[in-house]
């Protein structure tokens, strides 16, 4: 069975993929995440425009990545 975004964020949250480089109340947060094949991606998000990033080849806004990076962040 092969996993969708949501599925395999939290799993890379599990095991630990996932590293918060810098949070804080109303700053820009920078991460982190090593996808499946080893390449370490950066993402982040961005309070003032409300936007989220990453590096990663995915199309559209639901990377496994950002996905990790959004159970660990509340905006």
């Amino acid at each position: 069975m092969t996993e969708n975004a949501e599925q395999k964020g939290r799993r890379m949250l599990t095991e630990g993929r996932l590293t918060v480089k810098q949070a804080g109340d109303g700053l820009k947060i920078f991460a982190e995440c090593r996808g499946d094949s080893g390449a370490v991606y950066q993402l982040g998000y961005d309070p003032r425009f409300k936007t989220w990033n990453c590096s990663c080849p995915a199309l559209g806004k639901r990377c496994s990545h950002l996905v990790a990076l959004k159970l660990v962040v509340a905006v």
